[in-house]
């Protein structure tokens, strides 16, 4: 295949103008947002080095040919042209996913079927009918919509968010990627000090630990291309390798994590463990008025973060007792200096109000089904302003 190649990042919807950012400085050219994602070229030292550094991405996809499909032969004569013998070989496996939208194409099976029939041919390499089975393989993409077909890899496989070291997880808890979307959205500068005080099964303070020390999200992890031609081992395995000797040994910035349930605090550590930062959190078992920072020990930075992820509901079902968690979160963020800044992750917005700070809305998403903002504002000047208005709109409203 020629380069440069194009490549398709996915993302969570609302992370796309972050996701550009981040890219940015992994090499690849000709950056573009477009729905869903971000659009770029590169070769295969991007491939790889946006699969290991993104985390905010959550697959990686190489396009391999756009054409267009009314009936079926019309997508074998094509699928039958790629030359599948640059990606696959006798003893790779592959799989293949159909998505049929507005064409006159509409079974996705009799679609799938075609082009791994076009894979097997050219290639040698053995479809699998599971692709999400015990032993996944290299999925090929196949997407038509309005009669045009486009035929991708997923270089990736697994979701791009699992990285590896969350085994163990709380209530509800907060996808990687939607926790570092937070942490860029908050401006947080990866050296002041840092606060979750309701941590769960601490997702937050381990991508805070990995951002302030630049250790790359999908180094602990396989990925999809390792099983297809595009691998270069000696490539990657120097690649991984400058990666992790420009990460810093520690983070600079204080990062603080806590919880009211043991459980939560057993599986944080254990993912922090595993993560490899277990030694820059400082992490306990304490109700929200005793968290560390709140309670005045240790003193706090006159600017820092607090950051976290409140219950949504799913935790505590009743309405009054979530608001009054608020309330109580911002009662406690009133002991912090001027200085400091607030990030939340919520479902409902009157929810983030009532806290009493003046949240603006950074980016909307989506987390497992739930549609989810991230708000973000200087918690100093919220007090006197709003202690008797808790439901004054917020500057987006």
């Amino acid at each position: 295949m020629k380069t440069p190649w194009t490549l398709f990042a996915a993302c969570l919807p609302g992370l796309e103008e972050l996701l550009l950012e981040e890219l940015a400085p992994l090499g690849a050219r000709r950056l573009q947002v477009v729905a869903g994602g971000v659009q770029c070229q590169g070769d295969l030292s991007v491939l790889y080095r946006i699969n290991l550094c993104s985390g905010l991405a959550s697959h990686v996809l190489l396009r391999l040919a756009r054409f267009r499909a009314v009936h079926l032969a019309q997508l074998q004569k094509h699928a039958d042209r790629w030359p599948w013998e640059e990606l696959f070989e006798g003893g790779h496996r592959f799989s293949v996913r159909a998505v049929c939208r507005r064409s006159k194409l509409y079974h996705s099976g009799a679609v799938a079927e075609r082009v791994a029939r076009a894979v097997t041919r050219r290639s040698g390499a053995l479809v699998v009918s599971d692709p999400a089975g015990p032993d996944p393989a290299p999925v090929v993409a196949v997407r038509l919509f309005e009669d045009t077909a486009v035929l991708s890899l997923d270089a990736s496989g697994e979701p791009l968010h699992r990285r590896g070291w969350r085994l163990q997880t709380g209530k509800a808890p907060l996808r990687e990627d939607l926790a570092r979307a937070l942490l860029l959205a908050s401006g947080w500068n990866r050296l002041a000090m840092l606060l979750d005080p309701m941590m769960g099964s601490g997702t937050l303070p381990i991508e805070a630990a990995l951002l302030a020390r630049g250790l790359a999200p999908g180094r602990l992890r396989a990925f999809a291309f390792q099983d297809t031609r595009l691998f270069d081992a000696a490539l990657f395995e120097r690649m991984r390798n400058e990666l992790d000797q420009r990460a810093l040994p520690r983070s600079p910035a204080l990062i603080f994590g806590s919880d009211r349930d043991t459980g939560a605090l057993e599986a944080a550590r254990g993912n922090a463990a595993r993560a490899g930062v277990l030694e820059d959190l400082r992490l306990e078992c304490a109700p929200l008025g005793r968290a560390p920072i709140l309670r005045g020990e240790p003193p706090p930075d006159e600017a820092g973060w607090l950051v976290t992820n409140p219950p949504h509901g799913r935790r505590i079902g009743d309405p009054r007792k979530l608001r009054n968690l608020y309330q109580s979160l911002g009662q406690a963020g009133r002991r912090l200096p001027a200085g400091w800044t607030a990030a939340l992750c919520v479902a409902d917005r009157r929810l983030a109000l009532a806290t009493g700070w003046p949240l603006a809305t950074s980016f909307l998403s989506s987390h497992g089904g739930v549609k989810i903002r991230a708000m973000v504002g200087k918690m100093a000047g919220s007090q006197a302003a709003r202690a008797d208005r808790p439901d004054d709109p917020s500057p987006d409203a």
